[in-house]
């Protein structure tokens, strides 16, 4: 699992989102009035509208449970799986809950993620050095090129064939929420093992989520568009380690049937505490840690309930697993307005 530690901290590449303010409709300009002179903007309307994040929690944790079950999705459960699910639950719970992380399930920093956030942090940092880095792995380096070939970055009609022509078309921005993607996607692809859906699952939800805050942000947290994103990201990962944890007991206890119901309570009983105990173990700033942990008076709190849900529910319905009457009805027992969700929504279609 080295390569999950890839996965979190390149996360913390993610500094580019405001380049989607270009291309995002939220980004749309609004028609100015000629007969009168604009009033002032109030500082009231730049902060992010009241929710009630209690109930978009409820919510949020009703789409996450048809997510994880769609899943984790497999064979009924045999005659012992009572006493085979709790030997499960116990190795699982003592893998994920010692005192010192286990690396062979939490990730570390990777080595290149300095050099990288320094050089992109840097503007007299030359175009060739960070090709240069990027170059050094193969394989980011082509999904570094196939990403800013896509429709999402791309500007021109004419291929983009280098990394140093990426970084000149697509700008350093942009490059930053490329990087990433390309480095996360990697950990979220499927086995021929157990449970084979929900790596490529969770990160089709989390590019929806992510991409949900993200619009949240431009219109509400204009100042947070790297946390927004980020904080999703750091989220997924809670997930990602019960999966290995739950890939490495089953693979050493082979006769056990793997149980959908057990694999989505223990996901839902330890993914929020794993993604917090990441993010302090990665000595990230204590905002994004308060929002992990749900702190009602953490504006980011905001922007990942509600990227999660609507990311959530957009997937879901994507896939068929909930109609758009069922979609509405958790929007409506989330409390969250239309007039918010509506435009971010549209702009995840448009995404797809």
């Amino acid at each position: 699992m080295l390569e999950m530690g890839l996965l979190i901290s390149t996360a913390l590449v993610l500094a580019g989102w405001a380049y989607y303010r270009r291309t995002s409709a939220f980004a749309t300009p609004r028609p100015q009035s000629t007969a009168q002179p604009q009033a002032p903007v109030s500082t009231a309307a730049l902060r992010p509208p009241p929710l009630d994040l209690a109930h978009i929690e409820t919510a949020n944790n009703r789409a996450a449970e048809r997510l994880w079950r769609l899943a984790y999705y497999l064979r009924s459960p045999s005659r012992d799986s009572v006493r085979a699910d709790q030997l499960v639950h116990d190795n699982v719970v003592a893998i994920l809950q010692v005192d010192d992380l286990n690396h062979a399930f939490f990730p570390r920093r990777p080595t290149l993620m300095p050099q990288l956030m320094q050089a992109l942090n840097d503007p007299q940092s030359a175009s060739e050095k960070l090709s240069r880095i990027i170059a050094h792995d193969p394989v980011l380096a082509a999904d570094v090129l196939r990403m800013s070939n896509s429709s999402l970055y791309r500007t021109s009609p004419a291929p983009i064939e280098s990394i140093q022509r990426a970084i000149t078309v697509c700008g350093t921005d942009a490059l930053r929420a490329i990087l990433a993607k390309a480095m996360l996607r990697p950990v979220f692809r499927a086995t021929s093992r157990n449970f084979p859906r929900l790596p490529r699952l969770l990160w089709s939800r989390t590019e929806l989520a992510t991409r949900a805050a993200e619009l949240y942000a431009i219109e509400h947290l204009p100042a947070e568009q790297f946390e927004s994103p980020l904080v999703i990201l750091l989220n997924a990962l809670g997930p990602l380690v019960v999966y290995s944890a739950l890939l490495n007991v089953y693979s050493r206890n082979p006769l056990f049937t793997p149980n959908t119901a057990l694999c989505v309570a223990l996901t839902d009983e330890l993914a929020p505490s794993i993604a917090q105990r990441i993010a302090l173990d990665w000595q990230l700033s204590p905002r994004l840690v308060a929002a992990l942990r749900k702190h009602v008076d953490e504006a980011l709190t905001g922007a990942l309930l509600v990227g999660e849900l609507l990311g959530t529910l957009a997937f879901l319905e994507s896939q068929t697993v909930i109609t758009a009457d069922e979609r509405l009805a958790l929007l409506d027992e989330a409390g969250v307005p239309g007039k918010l969700t509506a435009p971010i929504l549209a702009g995840l279609r448009k995404r797809r």
